[in-house]
């Protein structure tokens, strides 16, 4: 019976965050997503208790902060010399699709190599 890995997926999903900012890209959402795969009818799905108990193993240690609780960071510095609050904006989906869009009108006003090369006339 799938009833008590049922229930331990909640709680894990009930520690886990959503991020408004990331929509469409959260892990948060994915794992929702996931959860509503595994268990289409609720508790009484019959499911592959080794795969699932894997799974919930490996999220509950993500959630719990296991890795970081035992091995701490000496540093809060980042490759990119950026602080947290700085880098959740860049990745936020908002501002990704603000650079799509900048793109997106690049491409029109300046015309690529290819559209160049056909607007080439030669001279006689």
């Amino acid at each position: 019976m799938s009833g008590v890995s049922y229930t331990k997926f909640v709680k894990i999903l009930e520690k886990w965050p959503l991020d408004p900012s990331k929509k469409g890209k959260d892990l948060g959402e994915s794992l929702r997503l996931l959860f509503s795969h595994n268990y289409p009818l609720g508790s009484t799905t019959v499911v592959n208790e080794k795969l699932i108990n894997k799974q919930m193993m490996a999220l509950e240690s993500l959630v719990s902060n296991s890795s970081s609780n035992t091995f701490p960071r000496l540093s809060t510095t980042t490759f990119t010399l950026l602080d947290q609050e700085t880098l959740s904006g860049i990745t936020s989906t908002e501002l990704m699709g603000q650079l799509t869009g900048q793109a997106e009108e690049d491409k029109v006003s300046k015309p690529g190599i290819i559209q160049r090369l056909k607007n080439i006339r030669l001279i006689r």
